[in-house]
């Protein structure tokens, strides 16, 4: 049976060990997040990836994705989604052309709807923390209101319904999903109380 996924949460995971980020990924895949993205900042990320959808973890993908290769390598090992920091138009189309959900980094409306007009699935704001937080989303979807925007850089899992509430269709979480401590033990059943008692929090 597919499970379906309505927290609106991302899971970013973002370290330098990827057997940490694989514990952290199968953790994760038993919580209630939308997406576990693998930043291609992680030590041999597509393997990683390529491991993951191997073992049947669901909704992987990858984040700070920032050439059209990157993307044929996300695409080629079973990714469902990519994400950027920034918007490129020949990274989104790449994207496209595989079937792949695509989310770049946006922050002034223009360059939101510019990305969307090139096939973006959706645009994150990236910093949220740097630019204003609740009161700048509310002041972009006030003349944007069908724009679909995601959140990253700062939040927090008490934030995410508010988020939310406003009209945001994602909110991407890092750190506070997982601990170091927990993970470096290689108990996966210890990750996921870690995570599942964070969410809890939303």
């Amino acid at each position: 049976m597919t499970r379906t996924f309505n927290s609106g949460v991302i899971a970013v995971i973002r370290t330098d060990n990827p057997d940490d980020a694989l514990l952290i990924a199968r953790a994760l895949n038993d919580t209630v997040v939308d997406s576990i993205e693998v930043t291609l900042t992680v030590p041999n990320a597509i393997e990683v990836i390529k491991t993951l959808v191997g073992e049947g973890v669901e909704r992987v993908g990858a984040g700070t994705v920032r050439t059209v290769a990157q993307v044929n390598e996300v695409a080629n090992v079973g990714g469902s989604f990519v994400v950027s920091p920034h918007s490129d138009r020949e990274v989104i189309e790449a994207a496209v052309k595989h079937g792949l959900k695509v989310t770049p980094g946006a922050v002034t409306p223009t360059e939101m709807v510019q990305a969307m007009k090139w096939g973006a699935t959706a645009v994150k704001i990236f910093p949220i923390w740097a630019v204003g937080g609740m009161e700048y989303v509310r002041s972009v979807l006030e003349p944007l209101p069908d724009l679909p925007i995601v959140v990253s850089g700062g939040a927090t899992p008490e934030e995410v319904k508010e988020y939310l509430k406003l009209g945001v269709k994602g909110v991407c979480l890092g750190g506070a999903l997982w601990k170091q401590e927990i993970v470096s033990t290689g108990s996966i059943a210890a990750a996921y109380e870690y995570a599942a008692q964070a969410l809890s929090r939303m």
